[in-house]
């Protein structure tokens, strides 16, 4: 059993540290502290794991052309399967509330942190695996990039384990990273927590789609916008492994626990590309 420290945070208290942050208005959450690893991980196969890839879209309710990145990134999971993982971050002015029709917010405090990094500015727009592309790929570039990625190193694996209390709405994700190869670096790991099937409006060219349906809404981040040092901020030998965990209290807001899952996501602790992603659902469906 692991003892580990997460800083206890509320949305409504995180500090915009980027210029181009806006402040957000709720739902609230709370990210628990001083978590212990107590899940059962199932032995590991190293000859199932394979690289799965991470794209963050940058998309807006009153974007009149995000439906039609909605529309590629699907083409792109029919194509991928379970091996593209994606992170919808809504960003931007065209993601703020305006009116009675587009009033409710979508935007988070890591998402805005994110979008002001990687210098986002007109949407729909997305990065690949955390690569720096300042202002991001535009859509049609989207399948290009994807195919360019190297998949044949497959340095680690990482096997989640979710915790739902569903009397008092608190989620537990639990992960261990086991290193699959010798990597020199130092490694990341990040939560985030996604959800699918909101129904809420969105601009569609000219027209206002009352009952659109979001999928892959980034609701917030467990642990930071790129997450904790493993092994203390040293590199993790091959075949080595570091367990983690951390916890949200989501009884505050209006999320959906069975439409949400856990994305996981090991990346390089200096140049923050990622090195694998993970993903499971909150509730087994």
């Amino acid at each position: 059993m692991k003892k580990i420290f997460v800083m206890t945070i509320a949305l409504f208290g995180l500090a915009c540290l980027f210029s181009k942050c806006d402040k957000i208005e709720g739902p609230y959450y709370e990210i628990l502290t001083n978590e212990d690893v107590d899940a059962d991980f199932p032995e590991l196969d190293p000859s199932t794991v394979y690289r799965k890839m991470l794209i963050e879209e940058f998309t807006g309710h009153r974007c009149t052309n995000c439906p039609q990145g909605h529309q590629t990134l699907e083409t792109l999971h029919q194509q991928y399967g379970d091996t593209l993982i994606t992170v919808g971050i809504h960003f931007g002015s065209l993601a703020k509330p305006l009116g009675e029709t587009f009033s409710y917010d979508f935007r988070t405090e890591v998402g805005n942190a994110i979008g002001a990094e990687f210098a986002i500015e007109a949407i729909p727009k997305a990065i690949v695996d955390q690569e720096y592309k300042e202002g991001g790929w535009s859509r049609d570039q989207w399948a290009t990039v994807l195919k360019d990625v190297d998949r044949s190193d497959v340095y680690a694996a990482i096997q989640l384990v979710n915790q739902f209390d569903a009397e008092y709405k608190i989620l537990k994700a639990n992960a261990k990273v086991t290193m699959l190869d010798n990597y020199p670096n130092p490694v990341k790991l990040a939560f985030y927590l996604v959800e699918d099937g909101i129904v809420k409006p969105q601009k569609d060219g000219n027209q206002d789609v009352l009952d659109y349906v979001h999928n892959h809404v980034l609701r917030a981040s467990l642990n930071g916008v790129h997450g904790v040092a493993l092994n203390g901020g040293n590199p993790i030998p091959k075949d080595g492994f570091e367990v983690y965990a951390a916890s949200i209290d989501i009884s505050a807001t209006d999320w959906v626990p069975e439409n949400c899952y856990v994305v996981a996501i090991l990346s390089d602790q200096s140049t923050k590309k990622v090195l694998q992603v993970e993903k499971l659902d909150v509730i087994s469906r």
